[in-house]
């Protein structure tokens, strides 16, 4: 399941606080299954919740919402077309006047390829890219390092090869 560590390479990149103080950023999966039927090759599909637990946060929540939307278009965007409009969900729990913890609940599917090779000497598996919904707005040309609210730097990211892209609320 490579979603789970691409989640916590993308919140490092983006929120420094993360890169210095790595443990106060929790990821693991719930409720996982594996969806497969007998057909002609052994591919399969990964269900799961991913949890994300941020403790002893001080922050503006807006600075982990934003990357965790962004995140999200890149790495499953059809849960931004979702007839609720809910990509996730979250709980917090106020720890002082200052700090809380937040855990967010991500719905995630992760196709798994299974091929054969010709050879019989085994199984190529390959997890192919979620599909391209770069079209679904069609008057949209961005991708930034950078995500602003308003004029706040919301999140940042250093990584080269991130690729953020706006998450577009749907039409009130």
């Amino acid at each position: 399941m490579r979603k789970a560590d691409s989640l916590r390479r993308w919140l490092s990149a983006s929120l420094p606080e993360f890169r210095t103080h790595p443990d106060r950023m929790q990821i693991y999966v719930e409720g996982g299954a594996v969806n497969a039927r007998r057909s002609a090759s052994l591919s399969f599909t990964y269900s799961y919740t991913l949890k994300l637990l941020i403790t002893d946060y001080a922050g503006d929540t807006d600075l982990i919402m934003v990357p965790v939307l962004a995140w999200i278009e890149k790495e499953q965007p059809q849960l931004l077309q979702r007839p609720d409009s809910q990509p996730f969900s979250f709980e917090a729990e106020l720890l002082d006047s200052e700090c809380f913890d937040i855990e967010i609940a991500i719905d995630l599917t992760e196709m798994v390829l299974v091929m054969p090779r010709p050879d019989h000497s085994g199984y190529d598996v390959d997890h192919p890219p979620e599909p391209d919904f770069t079209d679904s707005w069609p008057d949209v040309q961005a991708s930034f390092l950078q995500g602003f609210g308003n004029v706040e730097l919301l999140a940042e990211t250093q990584d080269p090869e991130a690729v953020l892209t706006p998450a577009i609320p749907p039409a009130a």
